[in-house]
């Protein structure tokens, strides 16, 4: 056999067998916009993230005002809000809608609790530091 015809052979079923083990996505790239499709339909977990965001602003807040909370008489909306609040509402009429389950409106709601408990702490330090520091609360 011809060894330029043989080598050629070769490449081929080596380019075979290469192509077999590739997805077709390499290919055919997918939906770009599949997982935000996706992301919109599951309310669940966008209702997780903005639990988790929450979390995070509750946090970086009072590590920014904590001064403001302690010195400034304004009230602990103004300068310290609640984040429960509005989420709780969002849980509540998803629940309705039924997009979330049970399972779920009684775990975000549990969550929701922990993010209460967070701001009510962060006062509880801010007025105990009042407190000594000499400042009415």
């Amino acid at each position: 056999m011809n060894p330029f015809l043989l080598h050629s052979l070769n490449l081929f079923v080596f380019f075979l067998s290469g192509c077999a083990s590739l997805d077709d996505s390499s290919f055919f790239p997918k939906d770009p916009y599949e997982e935000l499709r996706e992301y919109e339909d599951n309310v669940g977990s966008r209702i997780e993230q903005y639990l988790d965001v929450a979390e995070q602003e509750l946090i970086s807040n009072f590590e920014k005002k904590e001064y403001l909370m302690i010195r400034e008489e304004q009230p602990p909306p103004v300068i310290h809000p609640r984040k429960d609040v509005f989420l709780r509402e969002i849980i509540f009429s998803a629940h309705q809608e039924k997009t979330i389950s049970d399972q779920q409106h009684t775990e975000y709601l549990g969550r929701c609790d922990d993010l209460y408990e967070l701001w009510e702490k962060h006062w509880k330090i801010a007025r105990k530091k009042a407190n000594r520091l000499g400042f009415k609360q």
